[in-house]
């Protein structure tokens, strides 16, 4: 298991760093078909589709938050998805930022504000970032392989906002 996440977690340097020294990439040179996922994916936050969600991850999904455990594997991702249901999960004002694509893996940096909370409670909105790893399937799907997130904000200080 280390040598598939190191392996994992090297693709994301690589692919990260190698055209981050170069011209920047924008969401215009990704393909329509991985575009329509990526729409997918967060219209379905938007919607509390945690079903879509699961859906559009990679079997080998990992997934890296702020300030938590790094969790590997679709079924361990979907677990966690399921257990925050109930929370009112929201993104806003997401652009990505930067982007690049290959034949079967492609990855974007976004920026946006969310907020997770309590129905009963008010939208926080706090200024984030991450990077997102997309991979082809056996059937040439686009499946989001590594999640990455880091707020602005660190979590002990979201108190103080």
């Amino acid at each position: 298991m280390k040598g598939v996440i190191a392996r994992q977690l090297f693709s994301i340097l690589l692919c990260t760093a190698l055209p981050l020294a170069a011209a920047g990439g924008a969401a215009e040179q990704l393909p329509d078909d991985l575009m329509s996922v990526i729409d997918s994916f967060y219209a379905a936050i938007e919607d509390d589709d945690i079903e879509t969600r699961v859906a559009l991850l990679d079997d080998e999904i990992v997934m890296m938050p702020n300030d938590w455990t790094m969790t590997a594997g679709k079924e361990a991702v979907a677990a966690g998805l399921r257990a925050g249901a109930g929370g009112v999960f929201r993104i806003r004002d997401r652009e990505i930022v930067h982007a690049d694509v290959s034949d079967s893996l492609a990855y974007t940096v976004n920026s946006y504000y969310y907020t997770w909370h309590a129905p009963e409670d008010e939208a926080q909105w706090h200024k984030t970032k991450n990077v997102h790893v997309w991979a082809r399937d056996a059937e040439g799907v686009w499946k989001l392989r590594v999640d990455i997130w880091n707020s602005d904000v660190r979590l002990t200080d979201f108190a103080d906002e």
